[in-house]
């Protein structure tokens, strides 16, 4: 069985598989999380900019607002890291994919 939390949005009530909590890490100007492959088996290391997920995403300056607004627009999030990083690109955790404002227009 998953675990599972229940976020309360604006837009609505959501259900977010608490492994997914653990893959974030707010590093106060970026968040850096690891958006699963469709294999399942392999990730990809993303950093965002606190400025992308305020601009884009509606993120608030609050100690875990880099992860709400992260969590509320994951799949449009992991959508766009998946369209950029084909399969065969090798980001590591110390060189993790940029992604920018530019990426979401």
């Amino acid at each position: 069985m998953t675990k599972s939390v229940e976020t309360r949005t604006r837009q609505r009530d959501q259900r977010v598989d608490v492994g997914e909590l653990v893959n974030l890490e707010d590093r106060g100007t970026t968040l850096f999380v690891r958006v699963k492959r469709i294999d399942g088996e392999t990730s990809v290391p993303v950093t965002i900019a606190r400025a992308t997920l305020e601009a884009c995403f509606g993120a608030g300056p609050g100690e875990k607002d880099l992860a709400h607004a992260y969590l509320v627009h994951r799949a449009v999030i992991n959508a766009k890291v998946l369209e950029l990083a084909p399969a065969g690109d090798v980001y590591t955790d110390a060189n993790p994919m940029l992604l920018g404002a530019g990426d979401f227009e």
